[in-house]
């Protein structure tokens, strides 16, 4: 492959591009939802990008030739950066209130859009929440359930938000749960975090599988519930790996329908560790002591003096059972771009694959953020320094 033109890879093995549009959440994108040949992407803005707050709409009916059709941005004060499609025809789009003095007044929780029409969104309604309002947030159309990280009355910091939206402009909350020290009735003994990263905070989003829900809590680690009962959601256990390692723990998904999870700690800011920061493989057979058996990370010498972060973020995210390749995790590695890896072994994960975008728009490196998969079964990476979306196939 001849490289240097735009949009094409720096490096690829298994992945074949079928298409490129910078222009994806002006160059900085965050979050990806593909639904009826269009795009949705969530932007980063100022967060370690320099690009507007907002998310933008691009008809991807033909692959090779994405378009953006529209643009949506925030009033002041406001982050937007995560999209969630619920349904055929609605949108759910985070209200973050920024650390500015307009951010201090902002009305926090979710703008609900009706998406008929793709090119011209249009606001329904809103779920007005408390604090700063939700970050990462899940939707699961086939429970009509959406799961939102956010402050709560009792709790301390981030805690996980079940919601029913059966009646999608009207969600309604069914419960919370966050890890015990976070719940204050409990009275536990409670020591500030040393670093941000070692903050307990729900990160989610949280998944469900059968009747067990799983979920990252950041400086926390990870937790497991029983979700039996979704009004009254009971925790059963949980694992912390921070100190020693760094924390910021990102993504716990479960691979398929095995007894096992992954987990993800994300990068943060640009201090890069050998030692920390990537992809976790936990064994869940006995679920109140879960066990972590492997990890993978990049080539680190390769990678880890690059630019900008080094280290895991999030993973495709699919329904177990759902996942057109069971065995293979998609996971985006920042400055490592997209790396494709086999789990059928869980105790050896090995990389099939990668792609890592060129950057021809300014920037020495990608930071490729996060993976999304349409109907087709073809998937949209999503770049945070200047590449925008790439939408690939992937030919493993």
């Amino acid at each position: 492959m001849t490289l240097g033109a735009v949009g094409d890879p720096a490096e690829a093995k298994n992945f074949k591009l079928l298409g490129h549009d910078p222009s994806a959440a002006w160059g900085g994108g965050s979050l990806v939802e593909i639904k009826n040949g269009f795009a949705y992407v969530g932007a980063v803005g100022g967060s370690s990008y320099n690009g507007p707050e907002g998310f933008t709409v691009h008809d991807v009916s033909n692959p090779s030739k994405p378009k953006k059709v529209a643009e949506v941005n925030p009033p002041p004060g406001i982050h937007n950066h995560k999209v969630r499609v619920v349904g055929d025809d609605l949108l759910y789009v985070n209200y973050e209130c920024l650390g500015t003095p307009e951010g201090q007044v902002a009305r926090a929780g979710i703008k609900i859009y009706d998406i008929t029409h793709p090119a011209s969104p249009k606001e329904v309604g809103f779920y007005d929440m408390p604090g700063r309002g939700p970050h990462r947030f899940g939707v699961d159309n086939d429970r009509n359930l959406a799961f939102i990280p956010n402050d709560a009355d009792g709790w301390r910091n981030r805690v996980s938000w079940t919601v029913d939206i059966a009646n999608p402009i009207k969600p309604a909350l069914l419960s919370l749960w966050g890890l015990p020290e976070q719940d204050l009735s409990l009275g536990m003994p409670y020591e500030e975090a040393k670093t941000m990263e070692q903050t307990t905070q729900c990160h989610g989003p949280a998944v469900i599988r059968d009747d067990r829900m799983y979920c990252g809590f950041w400086g926390g680690g990870m937790g497991i519930a029983d979700c039996s009962d979704l009004q009254d959601v009971k925790h059963i256990s949980g694992l912390c790996w921070s100190p020693p390692f760094i924390g910021s723990t990102h993504t716990v998904w479960p691979i398929d329908n095995k007894p096992y999870v992954i987990a993800t700690d994300e990068a943060r800011s640009h201090t890069n560790y050998r030692g920390s920061q990537f992809m976790w493989i936990i064994d869940i057979r006995e679920e109140k002591n879960p066990i972590p058996i492997s990890t993978f990370m990049p080539d680190r010498d390769q990678y880890l003096d690059r630019g900008k972060r080094f280290g895991a973020h999030n993973i495709l995210e699919y329904k177990a059972g759902q996942n057109p390749w069971p065995n293979i995790i998609f996971l985006t590695y920042f400055n490592a771009g997209l790396r494709a890896v086999d789990v059928s072994d869980p105790f050896y994960p090995a990389e099939v694959g990668y792609f890592v975008p060129e950057m021809n728009f300014g920037q020495s490196c990608c930071q490729s953020n996060d993976i999304g998969m349409d109907e087709g079964g073809r998937l949209y990476l999503i770049d945070r320094n200047g590449a925008g979306m790439h939408i690939l196939e992937y030919t493993g």
